[in-house]
């Protein structure tokens, strides 16, 4: 084995330009240009000293690849290893680039509205070094450099793999005035690492603006992005920020999930009453009932259910309480025998009245029966057709923590299942919240959106109930129970659903052509006062955040396909896990853990005892369906609950074109 030369021979560098020089072998009288593109170097020119054809190419440089763009070190190569011809003498020079890196930020452009900056990755080559022209951090964060030269060479600049989009609102300390703020950060991965650039830049932006740490100043926020690139995010080569400032305003911007306040002690409305009651239904409220749970003065609460009662919304029944009005239903002492041939198969579940009313306007042929008890729980069914399927739908009778709400919702199941013994497939349909992706369109649950529960993690678990949460030092550890069914029918059919839609252009999707039968059908029956079921404006749809320990509000531009702008998309089908539970979901960075740990696209509230009861019944075939009506579990009143819900109904109906019994 031949040795190789000394190293102190070679005159082969990297210049400050990134260029790469003639290799010079004073051994072997010998000269090469080596250039390096994708982890391997590429002989470009090999042949002895002595010729005049070298002679005139001495000093002459060739461009590294961008992404080599590193200072090398040395190792000399036998001449075997590259193919006859292309080399004439002994050893040629490899490119190893294992050097140190450091971040760079660059100022792009500036004007008086906006700024453009760059941090890059180089290579920490000392010789490039220019304290003249950059500011070169110390200690932790050594390997940060600042630019003093505000120009960046945009030639063949290459676009960027993802980016994403907020806005800030910065308040002027003296006027009190509100300036709101575009920010926009482009991201470049690194051409040679495989990585889901969306995924990587979700999770960058996530890590930015954590609620604890995102900076309120314009100092703090570069820095926190020099950081995150310094420690870690490898796979990331640049990226690019823009701020711009639009305009100033003395309104200070509202978030539009509000915090709930106290169920107690809040002014007494008529929609306030009409919800309530709605969301007791089917059990009645007395005046006393309806005292104790919100605190009303027994004379507006009086005043108000005469009103509602005019209006044909409430109405009496004995014990002197008061229930919703519903068109066509049958009061009855027991739940008749229904005939075999209209056995439902398929059994509903839903928690709020808007979620019923969605459900029963898509079900033909429909009878509803009403058990009213004193003592005990109430009961409603209405009984129909959904295409070929006879369905029941019910609506649960108390939901939450408490011990007496998880027993009535299991009874209930238990009833329902009990008493309608042919059901073979169960789905809870309602309202939930949405997991958004910041980067990703396609992954990007929206508000209007419908999520069918399906497995979608290691634990193959469609439904994950998180039943306690501890915080040991920072530390969080979720405490979950994770549900999953035995046959997936349901989910088969709602991913048939979804692949069709993707793969047909200009195509209404079914589910859609039923949410229009179903807005008609309540349409035509609404009156004064009662929840709208027509899609809000897509300018209600904020995607927003709190910073700085929850006082400040960032807004987050949605994700756009690039192939589907300037469309109204509609609702899109989701297909993945669901989760839930007031410990998780509460808070706000909580949630988000939750979410990002167990790959959930919804959220809801409490239906652990929901799910246990339907386990406990032996049912082998059930999924859980939300329409998106919020950021949190969808528990929120607000103008996209109705429309979610009838979203979430039609999207059912559709499956049940597809799933043959």
């Amino acid at each position: 084995m031949v040795s190789p030369p000394p190293q102190s021979v070679t005159r082969f560098a990297i210049d400050s330009q990134h260029l790469l020089r003639v290799g010079v072998d004073p051994v072997d009288k010998c000269v090469s240009l080596v250039r390096v593109a994708h982890s391997q170097a590429h002989l470009l020119y090999a042949c002895p000293l002595t010729s005049a054809a070298v002679r005139k190419k001495l000093g002459r440089r060739t461009e590294i690849a961008p992404e080599k763009r590193r200072n090398a070190t040395l190792r000399w190569t036998p001449k075997s290893h590259f193919k006859t011809g292309d080399v004439r003498f002994k050893y040629v020079f490899t490119i190893m680039t294992n050097q140190e890196e450091r971040v760079v930020l660059i100022t792009k452009s500036k004007s008086v509205t906006s700024t453009v900056l760059v941090v890059e990755r180089q290579v920490d080559n000392n010789n490039d070094r220019n304290e003249k022209n950059e500011y070169i951090a110390g200690g932790e964060h050594s390997g940060i450099v600042i630019s003093k030269i505000g120009n960046y060479d945009v030639e063949n600049e290459t676009p960027a793999d993802t980016s994403v989009q907020f806005c800030v609102f910065l308040v002027n300390g003296q006027t009190g005035l509100h300036t709101k703020e575009m920010r926009t950060i482009r991201f470049w991965c690194n051409r040679d690492e495989k990585v889901d650039a969306s995924a990587v830049a979700s999770q960058f932006f996530q890590d930015l603006v954590s609620p604890d740490q995102f900076p309120l100043d314009y100092v703090g926020f570069v820095k926190r992005m020099l950081t995150l690139m310094h420690k870690g995010y490898k796979c990331l080569s640049r990226l690019e920020i823009e701020l711009k400032q639009l305009e100033k305003t003395s309104i200070k911007p509202v978030h539009q999930v509000p915090v709930e306040s106290s169920t107690t002690n809040s002014d007494i409305t008529r929609t306030k009453l009409r919800e309530l009651i709605e969301s007791s239904y089917p059990n009645p409220l007395t005046i006393d009932d309806i005292y104790k749970k919100r605190g009303w003065d027994h004379a507006d609460i009086k005043d108000n259910l005469d009103i509602l009662q005019q209006s044909g919304i409430v109405k009496p029944v004995d014990g002197g309480g008061y229930t919703r009005v519903v068109l066509h239903d049958k009061i009855v002492e027991q739940i008749p025998i229904i005939q075999t041939n209209r056995q439902p198969t398929v059994a509903i579940i839903t928690a709020e009245y808007c979620e019923k009313v969605a459900v029963d306007a898509l079900i033909e042929n429909k009878e509803t029966f009403v058990r009213y008890t004193t003592v005990g729980e109430s009961n409603v069914y209405t009984i129909g057709k959904m295409g070929n399927h006879s369905v029941v739908c019910t609506k649960l009778p108390a939901l939450g923590l408490s011990r007496q709400a998880t027993i009535a919702s299991g009874n209930a199941i238990t009833r329902l299942l009990g008493t309608f013994q042919k059901v073979e497939h169960v789905f809870v349909c309602g309202a939930g919240g949405g997991v958004p992706h910041y980067t990703n369109y396609d992954k990007h649950v929206k508000l209007g959106d419908v999520v069918v529960s399906h497995y979608g993690n290691k634990q193959k678990a469609v439904y994950t109930y998180c039943e306690n949460v501890l915080n040991e030092n920072g530390n969080i550890t979720f405490h979950c129970r994770q549900y999953s069914p035995k046959t997936f029918d349901i989910q088969i059919a709602a991913m048939k659903l979804q692949t069709e839609v993707k793969s047909i252009d200009n195509t209404r999707p079914l589910w859609d052509v039923y949410l229009s039968e179903g807005l008609n059908k309540i349409e035509k029956q609404k009156t004064d006062g009662e929840s709208d079921f027509n899609r809000p404006p897509a300018d209600s749809d904020k995607l927003q955040m709190f910073i700085g320990g929850g006082t400040e509000l960032i807004e987050i531009t949605h994700p756009i396909s690039d192939s589907q702008k300037n469309k109204d998309l509609g609702t899109r089908i989701h297909v993945g896990p669901i989760g839930g539970g007031q410990s998780a979901v509460s808070n706000e960075s909580t949630r988000k853990k939750f979410a990002t740990e167990y790959k959930l696209l919804a959220m809801d509230s409490e239906f652990d005892s929901v799910m246990g009861s339907l386990m406990g019944n032996y049912c082998h075939s059930y999924a859980v369906v939300r329409g998106i009506s919020d950021y949190k579990d969808g528990s929120l009143k607000n103008d996209w609950q109705p429309y979610a819900s009838l979203a979430a109904a039609s999207v059912i109906k559709a499956i049940l074109s597809i799933i043959k019994i």
